[in-house]
């Protein structure tokens, strides 16, 4: 994983219906605006996978199940987003475990009277055996009585926090069950090993059918699934992750299904001048997904789930076509995905998914059109941008530069803005963001190999770190391209 410096920022203009809403959770709940865009971009996709399906151009039909990763260390207010924006789905969940506990009293006192019958009708059988006396009849009624047995109810609930693939396999058995596998302290799923299940976690990706062998000769089956995977992880486990388990990862294709970001922290700037700030906007978003959730409600109770299928306008079919040769051009050796192959290889089915989900939320009539297609081509670009910024070889940066980035940083901001053009070395190294003399010595040579910095000597021997004044007044911080 690479590890220099900032992203561009996110194209939450794109989800132009539901752009408002996130503008207002950046200003309210001031978390980087990536947490936030793909905190609601996971929620919109957990709420359509159960109902929509979408066919492809090339004729393949494809779940709407996406899966987005979130690196952001503790303070960056994850669980206050996750909570705000996953609210509908959290007060679904409690409503159908009502639902369920009601069900399930009634079912516990069909099956008490079910039970009752069942014993009659077995003293039947034995006082007719004994009399030797005929029982066509008795065994014809206990049969009948046997298909009769109560169901027991299925307890559903969207979101999890799943940690084995028994768990998972539970959870989705049947056909057409839908979950969303969200977790906003990612290092549980890292510990469980939730995210080493590459094999299974691709298969649900895609919607497989799967089937999981139990004692005693009994399956668990599963059809159709349909699983969104949403993790937000701190940058320090997600790299000790990537470092054991980094390459199976993207061998396997896994880390080609997520949309992943790396978004610029916000610490430091989060100043507040009102205590619960009102939303507006939000509302709309929320009842949006109510909507879904109520029709996803519905179809439950209807006893078979069975989704509607979206599908492409003409004009979007010719431009899914160029993408696709746009995309397999920058495949080439020296061209832009040449080293990210894995992820590019599934960027397109990513868009179609994400302009299914864009699509439903916008509660248009119809095909989805070439517009919505666009606007989710160009959300998926960012993270293109990201994936290559965090794990091509071609963006990896040595530890020197690095460390030299970090005291530029600090000398700029600390020194510079303070209206210094010079500080102690000592100083800067004892208050500074790099205070290991054996890293913080070869960043200065950095710096001054470049020319941005002299080391100087006072009058008794101290050595000074003076700023070269012309390229810090031109100076705009953070910037990588000029190392």
């Amino acid at each position: 994983m690479n590890n220099f410096l900032e992203p561009f920022p996110y194209p939450k203009r794109y989800y132009v219906d539901v752009q408002d809403s996130i503008e207002e959770l950046i200003q309210n709940v001031q978390a980087p605006d990536a947490l936030i865009a793909m905190e609601v971009g996971s929620c919109m996709s957990i709420v359509t996978q159960p109902l929509y399906d979408v066919r492809l151009p090339t004729g393949q039909v494809r779940p709407l199940s996406m899966n987005w990763a979130v690196i952001a260390d503790s303070g960056e207010r994850k669980s206050a987003v996750h909570a705000i924006v996953a609210k509908p789905i959290y007060e679904f969940d409690q409503k159908m475990k009502d639902k369920y506990d009601v069900q399930f009293e009634h079912y516990r006192a069909e099956l008490d009277f079910w039970k009752s019958v069942l014993s009659g009708l077995k003293q039947r059988l034995v006082k007719l055996t004994r009399e030797d006396a005929c029982i066509k009849d008795i065994k014809e009624r206990m049969l009948v009585h046997a298909k009769a047995r109560p169901v027991k109810p299925r307890p559903r609930r969207i979101m999890r926090k799943l940690t084995n693939e028994r768990a998972m396999m539970e959870a989705l058995e049947g056909c057409g069950e839908s979950i969303g596998f969200v977790s906003d302290e990612g290092h549980v799923l890292v510990k469980g090993g939730a995210l080493e299940r590459v094999g299974i976690n691709n298969s649900l990706w895609d919607g497989a059918e799967l089937v999981m062998d139990r004692s005693e000769g009994v399956q668990l089956h599963v059809k159709e699934p349909r699983m969104s995977i949403s993790f937000m992880i701190q940058r320090l486990i997600f790299k000790d992750f990537l470092g054991k388990r980094g390459d199976e990862l993207r061998g396997s294709g896994n880390w080609a299904r997520y949309l992943i970001g790396d978004p610029r922290t916000r610490k430091g700037t989060r100043f507040i001048f009102t205590v619960n700030p009102p939303y507006v906007h939000l509302p709309k978003l929320q009842a949006r997904m109510r909507e879904l959730l109520e029709e996803y409600e519905r179809r439950i109770d209807l006893g078979k789930i069975e989704r509607d299928i979206l599908e492409f306008s003409e004009d979007a079919i010719r431009r899914w076509i160029e993408l696709s040769n746009e995309i397999e051009f920058m495949l080439r050796p020296s061209q832009y995905l040449h080293d990210i192959d894995d992820f590019a290889s599934k960027v397109l089915e990513i868009t179609s998914r994400l302009a299914g989900v864009m699509h439903v939320f916008s509660s248009q009539e119809g095909k989805i059109s070439v517009e919505t297609l666009q606007r989710a081509f160009d959300i998926v670009g960012w993270h293109i941008d990201e994936f290559k910024r965090l794990f091509s070889p071609e963006f990896a940066v040595s530890e020197v530069v690095i460390n030299a980035m970090k005291v530029e940083d600090y000398l700029y901001r600390y020194v510079w803005q303070a209206n210094y053009t010079s500080v102690l070395k000592n100083h800067a190294l004892n208050f500074g963001p790099i205070r290991t003399k054996a890293k913080f010595q070869p960043a200065l040579d950095c710096l001054e190999s470049l020319g941005r910095i002299q080391i100087g000597i006072g009058l008794k021997g101290e050595r000074y770190i003076n700023l070269h004044q012309a390229y810090f007044h031109a100076k705009q911080f953070p910037a990588l391209q000029n190392f």
